[in-house]
């Protein structure tokens, strides 16, 4: 578990974190993680389409994960979580889908990929 301390959020589940962030896809090539906003994890590119969010700290489960796109072209673009497991490994995998098929998106200043993820650091449910 993670032994950071954390800021205080209103929330009826015991211990739990908020990861909020945004990275800039690079068409083929790596991210620039320097280009990430929100702390606790970095980005890589793991295929086509498809991104590694790895936290910096490992958790019991993922309460929630929601993920936005922001493009500056309009394009048939949607994200997709798939493997999540933030408690042995602490990754969770992004994929970019366009037109129902996996694509990469270009590099562009306002090409950005936003995530905020709701975690439990605790076992305790009451």
């Amino acid at each position: 578990m993670a032994s950071r301390i954390f800021r205080d959020i209103q929330a009826l589940n015991l211990k739990s974190v908020v990861i909020i962030g945004s990275f800039r896809p690079n068409g083929t090539s790596a991210v620039d993680n320097t280009l990430n906003t929100g702390q606790g994890y970095t980005v890589a590119r793991s295929g086509v389409g498809i991104f590694t969010i790895t936290l910096n700290d490992k958790y019991v489960s993922c309460l929630s994960a929601t993920t936005g796109l922001a493009l500056s072209a309009v394009a048939d673009t949607a994200l997709q979580f798939g493997a999540i497991d933030v408690s042995s490994a602490g990754t969770l995998v992004l994929n970019v889908l366009t037109a129902g098929v996996a694509a990469d998106i270009a590099s562009n200043a306002a090409n950005r990929i936003h995530f905020t993820l709701v975690l439990s650091n605790s076992n305790v449910t009451a």
